[in-house]
């Protein structure tokens, strides 16, 4: 799939509009990665939820959920969405914040194996993307199972790239969110365990440009409770899931539904057990020397926004 990135201004932190109504005065630019987990920003754009609320968003793809929080320490977005592990990590290059969770679920991130391996300690090659929710994952993976990093290879690459790897047996097996796990199952490959099976729930959340935050914390949590109501009208009708995914990344509708299901979409302030698990993430980032400073996630997320 080709992520549409688009051109954007740079940062601004003009003054907050009048009330309800007003032209809005603050452009965002909210970027997004191309997978079904980011259905409620593609609804809410789709059908102009941004707008009703009286806000000027303009969406933006990327190809991983990272491009988003590279535009904001680039100055050329506002806001985005990703998980919370690649937000902690891209928190310690530059002022990155976390607002609100939106999605969660056990079981959307997907250990999948190629062909002929049939248990965990078959894989000696792992696909991985470095710096994202599925290098910590690879890690927890191997921890559950007593497996030393040092006794397997990592395969750096793309997520789109892990279904063709792993067919022609350049890596033995990736954990990664949909629709990559079933992309490496119609490549022949095997699921063997989810996320929640080595007691990791993911979390993507929505972010923010720091400085930007301050100067503009209305509009910031228009764009979040605009966010909340999206989930909402997915929770009373998951076929629209499939519908927007389809519209905006061309992954079938029937698809998409399918690949949604035990993800919770939901908005919700940051729990004392997230910044726990965030904690846990931040130092495994260290001690793999993906950053050299962890993240401190009590002064990354910030609680109050829904």
């Amino acid at each position: 799939m080709t992520a549409a990135v688009a051109a954007c201004a740079e940062n601004q932190a003009p003054s907050e509009s009048g009330g309800d109504g007003a032209t809005p005065s603050v452009a965002v630019n909210f970027g997004v990665g191309v997978d079904p987990a980011y259905s409620p920003i593609y609804l809410a754009d789709q059908e102009k939820l941004f707008q009703a609320n009286g806000l000027d968003v303009t969406v933006t793809q990327f190809q991983e959920g990272t491009g988003g929080l590279d535009a904001i320490l680039a100055k050329q977005g506002q806001i985005t969405a990703s998980t919370e592990s690649s937000l902690l990590n891209r928190a310690t290059r530059g002022d990155i914040k976390g607002l609100a969770v939106f999605s969660q679920s056990p079981s959307f991130i997907k250990l999948v194996a190629r062909s002929g391996i049939a248990d965990v300690a078959g894989i000696k090659k792992y696909g991985v993307v470095p710096g994202t929710v599925n290098e910590y994952a690879t890690n927890k993976v191997l921890d559950s199972k007593g497996i030393s990093r040092d006794s397997v290879e990592f395969v750096n690459a793309s997520p789109a790239e892990m279904p063709a790897l792993l067919q022609r047996g350049d890596v033995d097996g990736y954990i990664m969110w949909e629709p990559w796990p079933s992309r490496g199952v119609a490549n022949g490959g095997k699921v063997l365990l989810t996320s929640g099976d080595i007691g990791y729930v993911y979390n993507l959340v929505i972010g923010v440009d720091g400085a930007w935050y301050e100067a503009n914390k209305e509009t910031a949590k228009k764009v979040v409770q605009t966010i909340g109501q999206a989930c909402e009208q997915l929770t009373k009708d998951p076929a629209k899931a499939g519908t927007v995914t389809e519209k905006a990344i061309k992954v079938p509708a029937a698809e998409a539904q399918t690949l949604l299901e035990g993800v919770q979409c939901q908005v919700r302030d940051f729990t004392d057990d997230d910044l726990k698990r965030y904690a846990e993430i931040a130092q495994f980032q260290q001690d793999s020397k993906i950053v050299t400073q962890k993240a401190d996630p009590s002064a990354v997320m910030v609680k109050g926004n829904v």
